[in-house]
């Protein structure tokens, strides 16, 4: 099932996810962090282990049958949603990070920057000094 798909399905058919708050919507793990404190086990990772363990168990395993029932697919989808929003939110942390190390790093850089540029005036003898100042007040 295609990803825009799972949102759809999960929605029309009102797939709850089981937390250690009590069932919440597709929407509302948007707002589930990915890691809580120790033992809180209200996050991503713990939603995801619940829906693995109910996908495994109503799977039993045959080498035979393979006929897929809508409860099968009703629980795999429950687990690719959470995986979706768990990828998604990796890749805001990710993307996060980034920005905030490529700012530090601008912030470096522009420090670096002006102080270059004082040592440009330091260097200039009194005569470039006070005719640069006379032309800022023109």
């Amino acid at each position: 099932m295609v990803n825009n798909n799972i949102f759809e399905y999960a929605t029309r058919n009102k797939l709850r996810f089981q937390s250690a708050r009590g069932a919440i919507t597709a929407e509302d793990l948007w707002d589930v962090p990915l890691r809580s404190r120790p033992g809180d086990d209200f996050n991503l990772n713990e939603i995801a282990k619940a829906a693995n363990g109910a996908l495994k168990e109503a799977s039993e395993e045959s080498f035979v049958e393979q006929a897929r029932t809508p409860a099968h697919t009703r629980l795999e989808v429950t687990l690719e949603v959470v995986k979706h929003v768990i990828a998604a939110k990796l890749d805001d942390e990710e993307t996060a990070k980034r920005r905030a190390d490529n700012k530090a790093k601008k912030d470096k850089l522009l420090a670096v920057l002006e102080r270059k540029q004082d040592e440009k005036f330091e260097k200039l003898d009194i005569r470039d000094l006070q005719r640069q100042i006379a032309a800022l007040d023109e």
